[in-house]
């Protein structure tokens, strides 16, 4: 089986890491989402702070590392930039109509839909800001991604089957 790198980029509410690890289920590949990759202990010296740029590339080295060795998919993190240029690759925009994240977001914490949609707006303006201040980029602009996808009229499973049967087909996994 030829190693594969999937990194999935996604809209708040739209389901995106849901369906990364349902596709990882289906493709029998690790999923590292933030909590996954913060958790993986690296070496710093007693008493050092580290700054959050320092926190970045230590976190994208991770990356790098778990990569090298396995096919996996990484949620977020940036992971478009950070494998820009890998030809083992295959960079995912997962997106929704915003009506579509209002009521998932408002199902899923019991909350009003003006609450929901502030927190969704929370969320996406702080994703996006980090992905500009560290990745130097949008994570909107649909030229980072092989594959976006409008995911509104689906649910996870239709659209983890569609990726996993895409992709078996494609990256010959």
């Amino acid at each position: 089986m030829r190693k594969l790198i999937i990194t999935i980029n996604r809209e708040s509410g739209s389901g995106g890491r849901k369906i990364a690890f349902r596709l990882g289920e289906l493709l029998g590949i690790k999923v590292y989402d933030k909590a996954a990759i913060e958790g993986i202990k690296t070496y710093k010296p007693e008493n050092k702070k580290i700054t959050s740029r320092e926190a970045y590339y230590v976190q994208t080295q991770k990356m790098r590392d778990l990569a090298a060795n396995e096919s996996c998919i990484f949620v977020g993190r940036t992971g478009f930039r950070v494998f820009k240029d890998d030809p083992n690759a295959l960079k995912i925009f997962i997106f929704a109509d915003r009506s579509v994240r209002i009521k998932k977001m408002a199902e899923k914490y019991g909350v009003d839909e003006e609450t929901a949609a502030q927190r969704i707006d929370d969320v996406d303006n702080a994703r996006e800001t980090y992905t500009k201040y560290y990745a130097g980029a949008s994570r909107y602009e649909v030229r980072n991604y092989d594959f976006t996808i409008n995911v509104s009229k689906f649910t996870i499973e239709e659209v983890a089957q569609h990726l996993a049967e895409n992709i078996k087909q494609e990256k010959e996994i």
